[in-house]
Formats: C-alpha cells, structure tokens, sequence
C-alpha cells in the first residue's frame, strides 16, 4: 500500500510510520510512505491513484492551510480516498466530519486504534465500485442497470415502489430493500434508518437539530417518514455524544446511531 502523512512534526511521522508497519508486517504487507509537513506542499504532490489512504494532522502548522482546510480542498478533486485525522484537539472533530474523514486517531497514536483504522481501509479499498439492479421501465418491463456506489444518494420507498436517488437520475427499482441491501458493501456507509429510508453517510452534507438532512448535492430529507413527529422530537433530543474516540449523533428520541467517525464499529447505548 501506499499511504500518504501529512503531520508537520517529524517525531509524529515517524511514530505513525512505525506503528503502521508493525501491523503491517502480522498481515505480510508492506508499504511505502510520503511524509509532507505542511498541507500546501501534499495537495501540490497529490494525483488521483496515488495513495490507498492519507494520514493527516488536523492542526498542522498555525502559518498555512490546517489540516480541515487541506481537506477541504483536497476532496474538491479526490472524494473518495480514505482520509484519517490524526489529533490531540477534540474540539475539531465534529468540524472535521464534513469532509468525511474515514476516521479520528487521537494523539498520541496507539496501536489498538490504528490497527482498526487499517482494518477500516482495507474494507473499504475491497469494496465494490457498482451494483447492478433491474429497473422497472413500466408495464411489466425491466432493465439491467449499474449504479456506482459514489453516486448513490439514498433509497425510499413511494407509491409502493423502492426509489433510488443518484447524483445522476432517480430510478425505480424492481427489488426488495432487504435485496437492495444485501447487493451494497457492510462497511457502514449505508445506514437504514427505520423502514423506509436508506441513506449513503458519503453523501451527507449536515445534520440540523430540526432532524433533517442536507446532500451534498442539495438536498433535504428527513430521517424517518414520520416527518412531524421527528421533527419536533428532534429539538429536543437532538444530542452529539463523545466516547473516546467516537462521535456519535442520535437522532429524534429513536435512538438511531449515525456514524460520523468512529475507531470502533459500533456503540452500544
């Protein structure tokens, strides 16, 4: 593999890179590195197809881009590398996540911590790039259609049909969301939210405490179909909790976990 740390202290770098390549070595891979002190000089080395995954401290030096800022321009172009955060500040967490950082490691790095954030980019660089589907053209006929995952928006149910949304066209699908379901990656970037709604977490600009959700490519929609109801719920029980090294956003009294970024997989509330 081939990863990119972008850290403006060299005695960082090199504990990263240590760690890094003794989890390695128990999985007989290697690896090779490309260390940049400060963000100006990473995105004027950056192609697309060059990293497996970039390794990027949040603060960086106080003179030039930190390292949200960095991200920020960097995902203008490349959106869908695995990006980690490495920080001693919990603070930028929850700024950090509009660009969706894969994961947070806080400083100083532990093994444990990295060691599933390297089983997280090994999942995700073995995940698909597409799905195929059939798509209901009306009276009875069907077509073979392919949807890139980086284009999927969500999926709902209307008039008793399952919907698609892409960044491209909506598409009426001829299959169950249990189907749908078994066709996309485990990762967690897919999150089905009550019955009715299957969201693409890459997709989602912000969450607003009046318990809707805003696309990156505009639009709105709520967590659950329960559009009032959630929506009054969620003034009240809107929260952002922290656990370590996780940020977790529960939503409309429901207690649905939304994933922002997280070491662990999963929190049990």
């Amino acid at each position: 593999m081939h990863f990119a740390i972008v850290e403006d202290l060299v005695m960082d770098q090199k504990h990263l890179i240590r760690l890094i390549q003794e989890n390695l070595e128990k999985y007989h891979e290697t690896a090779d590195f490309d260390c940049f002190e400060n963000g100006e000089d990473f995105l004027a080395h950056f192609r697309p197809g060059l990293y497996h995954a970039i390794f990027m401290d949040i603060m960086l030096d106080r003179t030039g881009l930190n390292g949200i800022e960095t991200a920020e321009k960097l995902r203008s172009f490349a959106k869908r590398i695995p990006l980690i955060f490495i920080t001693s500040e919990r603070d930028y967490s929850l700024e950090g996540y509009r660009v969706h950082p894969l994961d947070y490691l806080l400083k100083p790095v532990d093994a444990a911590s990295l060691s599933w954030c390297l089983d997280e980019i090994r999942t995700f660089l073995a995940e698909p790039a597409y799905i195929e589907i059939q798509e209901s053209l009306g009276q009875g006929q069907a077509s073979a259609k392919r949807i890139f995952l980086d284009d999927f928006l969500y999926a709902e149910t209307r008039n008793h049909r399952l919907l698609i949304h892409t960044s491209k066209e909506d598409i009426a699908a001829r299959l169950s969301f249990t189907e749908l379901l078994s066709l996309l990656p485990k990762s967690g970037r897919f999150y089905m939210s009550g019955r009715g709604l299957l969201l693409n977490f890459s997709q989602v600009a912000d969450f607003h405490e009046d318990g809707t959700i805003h696309l990156k490519n505009g639009a709105c929609i709520f967590c659950s179909r329960r559009k009032k109801r959630y929506t009054q719920d969620s003034r009240d029980n809107l929260k952002v909790l922290f656990f370590e090294n996780h940020i977790c956003l529960i939503v409309c009294g429901k207690e649905e976990l939304y994933e922002l970024a997280c070491i662990r997989k999963s929190i049990s509330l």
